[in-house]
């Protein structure tokens, strides 16, 4: 393997946690918000009402479309996630990669 092969893959190994929150972030905002489908959440299969994170993708799609008022009824904390996600990716990306 090559030089600028190998940096290539040290830097998306090192910044593989960002790629995983900006791919999550694009697919929760491009999902349809009214769409009701099958839920993984272990909570809502063991019979449980309440969630504490059921209705977050459906709180970032509303908030991708500009609906602030919907984001908030979907749930109220879905705004302050994805700030602290956008956080954290900035964060990820502003670490050095050392390269070996």
């Amino acid at each position: 393997m090559n030089k600028g092969t190998r940096h290539a893959w040290q830097y998306f190994r090192a910044k593989l946690e960002a790629f995983i929150w900006i791919a999550g972030l694009i697919l929760m905002a491009v999902m349809s918000p009214s769409n009701t489908h099958a839920s993984l959440c272990p909570l809502s299969a063991a019979g449980l009402d309440f969630c504490p994170g059921c209705g977050l993708g459906h709180s970032v799609s509303y908030l991708a479309r500009g609906n602030f008022e919907a984001s908030f009824m979907a749930h109220p904390l879905g705004m302050v996630a994805v700030l602290i996600l956008i956080w954290r990716i900035v964060q990820i990306f502003r670490k050095p990669v050392m390269y070996y």
